[in-house]
C-alpha cells in the first residue's frame, strides 16, 4: 500500500496589517502561484492562508510596502 502525504510550507509568510497599504492590485497576490494570498473585502489587508501556501516566499519580495514578512516584523 501507498501513502500520499501532503507536503505543506513549514515556514508561511504572514502580512503585518500596519505596514500593509491594501493595494487596490496587490503584486504579491499576482505572483502568488498558489493563491494562497486573500483578500476578503477590498481596502483590507489580505491574508495568507497556511493551506494553500507552497513556500516559495515569492510574495515577500513583490510587496512594495514590505509587509509580507517571515518571523516579527
Amino acid at each position: 500500500m501507498l501513502e500520499t502525504i501532503k507536503t505543506q510550507a513549514t515556514a508561511v509568510p504572514h502580512v503585518v496589517d500596519e505596514l500593509c497599504r491594501a493595494c487596490r492590485r496587490c503584486l504579491a497576490r499576482d505572483l502568488c502561484r498558489s493563491k494562497a494570498i486573500l483578500q476578503i473585502d477590498p481596502g483590507e489587508p489580505p491574508f495568507i492562508d497556511p493551506g494553500r501556501c507552497y513556500g516559495c516566499h515569492a510574495c515577500i519580495p513583490a510587496c512594495p510596502s514590505g509587509a509580507i514578512v517571515l518571523n516579527g516584523r
